[in-house]
């Protein structure tokens, strides 16, 4: 199994991409690596790099599309049903892309599917919920047991908006935006969720938390999440409660 490696990406390269993407470059089940760069200035520092550019695709956006639409940029480009879309500061090593091939090949039906981890190292520990398969049917029994057994955990809807996953292409592929567009704009702090809440809306979707799947996940001053979330708190709550009426 091939994965294609979806990065949206803005100004991380000298502090992440530059130590991180060689070592994707080297992964055997990555055949595709996708960068899509808000500003140009990550990929030109690629371009110039000593970095293997062969599974390589480099794109500077002609306009800053913002977390959300970035993402979807980056998944749109892959070549490959199974998109790993990490965030430019985060890293998944061979570990998870090994444990989510061998899982992913153990399933069937899986046209609109989600593979998440059950731990971002070191602060977001989702382990209660490790291989449970939320869908439409059960969402409101999940949170129930997310509820009861939090304690150390880290909740569901912080799960809800981390993201660093792997997707089904097809969620990407059919996603209707049409009715979006006045929301995107408001959506950086919260675009995960966002995204997840969509799918779930419009998919038979399967949202798989897969236990022993874990990346590191870095905490920093620069985080869009730590930048945005102040300037758009209400439509941040709009999204999570949208997200909690799906149950």
């Amino acid at each position: 199994m091939n994965f294609t490696l979806c990065i949206p990406t803005m100004d991380r390269y000298d502090n992440f991409l530059s130590k991180n993407l060689p070592l994707y470059v080297d992964n055997p089940l990555i055949n595709e690596i996708i960068i899509t760069d808000e500003n140009g200035n990550d990929v030109d520092k690629i371009l110039n790099s000593t970095i293997n550019k062969d599974k390589l695709k480099l794109y500077k956006n002609k306009n800053r599309l913002g977390p959300f639409l970035n993402k979807i940029s980056a998944c749109k480009y892959s070549l490959n049903e199974w998109i790993a879309l990490i965030d430019s500061d985060n890293f998944a090593d061979l570990k998870y892309f090994k444990n989510a091939s061998e899982y992913i090949k153990s399933l069937e039906n899986t046209k609109y599917d989600i593979i998440s981890p059950s731990f971002a190292r070191p602060r977001f520990n989702y382990k209660h919920l490790g291989d449970k398969i939320i869908n439409n049917k059960n969402l409101k029994d999940i949170v129930d047991y997310d509820i009861i057994n939090r304690g150390t955990y880290i909740s569901l809807d912080v799960l809800m908006n981390t993201g660093n996953y792997i997707l089904n292409k097809n969620l990407i592929k059919n996603l209707d935006l049409s009715k979006e567009i006045s929301n995107i704009q408001y959506s950086s702090a919260c675009d995960v969720i966002y995204m997840n809440t969509l799918f779930f809306e419009q998919f038979d979707l399967n949202f798989h938390i897969r236990l022993n799947l874990e990346y590191d996940h870095a905490i920093h001053d620069d985080s869009i999440y730590i930048k945005t979330h102040n300037n758009f708190k209400e439509f941040n709550n709009y999204i999570y409660n949208r997200f909690k009426l799906l149950k």
